[in-house]
């Protein structure tokens, strides 16, 4: 499994995967396949689309964006305009964007920033909402929106306002301030499973299912190098604490079981708790999420110098795999 605290450098590492393979227009048709099967799927109730669909295009985009900033713990400041039918926001830090800019092993995609501005206008256009955004800072992970009825823009100066005086803007009647810092919410946002079961899925579908365990492989050597020195350091303690960790993080620690007997590690997982979350969105994993263990912990073990076997895998997820040293 991967956890959704490291979705982002899989997005990254995939939106490179793709300009590699078919140029900037490869990524940006995946950008849009994502704003159409993911962000807009109205079967998702935690869609953009589902919002909207429920609350109109600017309550759907304030119920929306309530759901996620808050899980994965942005540093932010929004006014909600309600009598004015606009929202401004400064995001002071994106986390996503900032544990790009923290990882010094691995190198951001050099546009990652954009599919934000791709993937939520497209679907708020349908709502007649306009969704504009100031990209100007987000070398330091920072950046400014407008979202506001199509031909209803505020006039004030949005991309240069302080914060002080977006709060006292917002003690205007009808209007609503939302400030929260990072350390006041926890950085979980479980969705981040359903995109990167997207991605492999896009990946699977379009160049074959080769190439879908080609990226994972790349993901793992690229991405995961440092934790592959320590585990090469450390053996098989330190993977099974790697693991372990993995399920402390997703909070499902209760699901996985370890089992260390001289040069071997198993591993079971009474079940997924991703495709759990899933069905619990009425959502269904695709076929190549099985990659996620499969592929996933054979290159581990490659990389590791270790012997890998995968047991079963159930279609809940419950598996049981093994290293041997």
């Amino acid at each position: 499994m991967i956890s959704c605290t490291e979705f982002i450098p899989l997005y990254s590492e995939f939106f490179k995967y793709l300009e590699k393979h078919g140029g900037e227009e490869a990524v940006m048709e995946y950008w849009i396949h994502i704003s159409d099967t993911s962000i807009g799927d109205k079967t998702n109730p935690n869609s953009l689309a589902s919002k909207c669909e429920l609350y109109g295009g600017f309550g759907g985009a304030i119920a929306y964006w309530g759901h996620t900033l808050t899980e994965e713990a942005c540093d932010f400041l929004k006014v909600y305009d309600h009598k004015n039918r606009f929202i401004y926001s400064h995001m002071r830090h994106c986390p996503s964007k900032g544990m790009l800019n923290d990882l010094e092993h691995v190198e951001p995609y050099h546009n990652y920033c954009e599919h934000c501005n791709v993937i939520y206008s497209r679907i708020l256009k349908n709502y007649g909402i306009e969704f504009i955004r100031d990209h100007s800072k987000i070398d330091n992970a920072e950046c400014r929106s407008i979202i506001c009825e199509t031909g209803h823009m505020p006039d004030f100066d949005w991309k240069n306002i302080t914060d002080d005086e977006a709060r006292e803007m917002s003690k205007c009647d009808g209007c609503e301030l939302v400030d929260l810092k990072t350390e006041d919410n926890k950085y979980l946002h479980r969705d981040f499973h359903l995109l990167g079961d997207n991605a492999i899925k896009y990946c699977g579908d379009k160049y074959g299912t080769d190439a879908a365990k080609e990226f994972l492989v790349d993901y793992v050597k690229n991405y995961y190098a440092p934790r592959i020195k320590e585990v090469k350091a450390g053996g098989l303690r330190a993977l099974s604490a790697w693991i372990e960790k993995v399920y402390e993080t997703e909070e499902a620690s209760e699901l996985l079981h370890t089992e260390l007997l001289g040069n071997k590690l198993t591993v079971t997982i009474d079940k997924s708790p991703v495709i759990e979350y899933m069905h619990s969105l009425g959502q269904e994993p695709s076929e190549y999420y099985i990659e996620e263990t499969r592929t996933l912990y054979a290159t581990i073990a490659a990389e590791c110098g270790l012997s890998f076997e995968l047991e079963y895998y159930n279609e809940d997820g419950g598996t049981r795999f093994s290293f041997t040293a």
